[in-house]
């Protein structure tokens, strides 16, 4: 797609959530403005920051960046409905205000939208940025470090999904209709949102993959990482309890439920555990928990 050829260019709602992230910020919005794909807004939702970051956004004398301040405070989820009501476009991305896009991002990907009409939903490869030394942040890069994608044309990826979220939000490009569709961002949940928007989204339509990295990922310290684990384990039960049931869905519970058994043990030494993984229904969970660690 030419990046001049404004009779396929639909607009992409590009929604910036911040909160006092003034450090990286102007990296993120530059990334959005040196994008070759133009066509797009900025709808960037200032979440009552205190800091520095209205007076960055202002600063840019760009009729695409829509500046928003909210009348309130608001957990993320919350935020994000709240921008997504704003957004004029076709499709949505999301950029986390500390990331950064690669400038063909928006091009490449939605060649392939394009292209692929029966897939709504796109994602690319990353790399990671890391800016703490903390033991939970180089765990966490070391983590998204084993993510090798390989490109792959329009396919269903819900069943991938339900294995673990495998793919970073801010490499995501998504037909606003589909969004819709799943009725936005639970605003109960506080760290596995996004990885509920693509299932839900994934039981509607296809997706594909760029493994071209195209997007740079900040990973920060964790002050709590047994609570943020904690979290996700409850909150993947939840959002697996809410899809469909299906015997995929089982095998979802029941291999989250053996990732923290496992982690427990490992990380918590909480050593009572290890009878619970004696029940048969958890066996193929670590076999294949096990035969993966081989692998990578």
């Amino acid at each position: 797609m030419s990046g001049n050829n404004s009779t396929i260019m639909p607009l992409v709602s590009i929604i910036m959530n911040c909160y006092n992230g003034e450090k990286y910020l102007r990296e993120a919005i530059d990334s959005v403005l040196t994008q070759s794909y133009t066509n797009w807004e900025l709808v960037f939702w200032d979440n009552q920051s205190t800091d520095e970051s209205s007076m960055i956004v202002k600063s840019y004398d760009d009729k695409r960046i829509c500046y928003y301040y909210a009348e309130s405070n608001k957990p993320l989820s919350a935020a994000r409905n709240l921008a997504v009501q704003k957004a004029n476009g076709e499709y949505i991305a999301f950029l986390d205000s500390d990331d950064i896009w690669l400038p063909e991002k928006l091009e490449k990907q939605l060649d392939g939208l394009i292209e692929q009409k029966d897939a709504v939903i796109s994602y690319c490869g990353f790399e990671t940025l890391l800016t703490s030394d903390a033991e939970s942040a180089i765990r966490q890069a070391d983590f998204y470090s084993k993510f090798l994608y390989k490109s792959h044309n329009s396919k269903s990826i819900y069943n991938k999904l339900l294995r673990g979220n495998f793919i970073i939000f801010s490499t995501v490009i998504i037909k606003k209709n589909v969004f819709d569709l799943t009725g936005g961002f639970s605003e109960h949940l506080e760290q596995n949102e996004d990885f509920e928007i693509l299932l839900k989204a994934s039981l509607h339509t296809n997706a594909i993959c760029i493994s071209d990295v195209m997007v740079k990922y900040r990973i920060h310290s964790s002050n709590n990482s047994y609570l943020n684990a904690r979290k996700n384990f409850i909150e993947s039960e939840h959002i697996f309890s809410n899809l469909p049931k299906s015997f995929q869905i089982s095998m979802a519970k029941d291999r989250n439920r053996t990732r923290e058994k496992i982690y427990f043990i490992f990380f918590e030494k909480k050593w009572k555990q290890l009878i619970s993984l004696l029940n048969p229904r958890y066996w193929p969970h670590i076999g294949y928990l096990i035969l993966k660690k081989i692998i990578k």
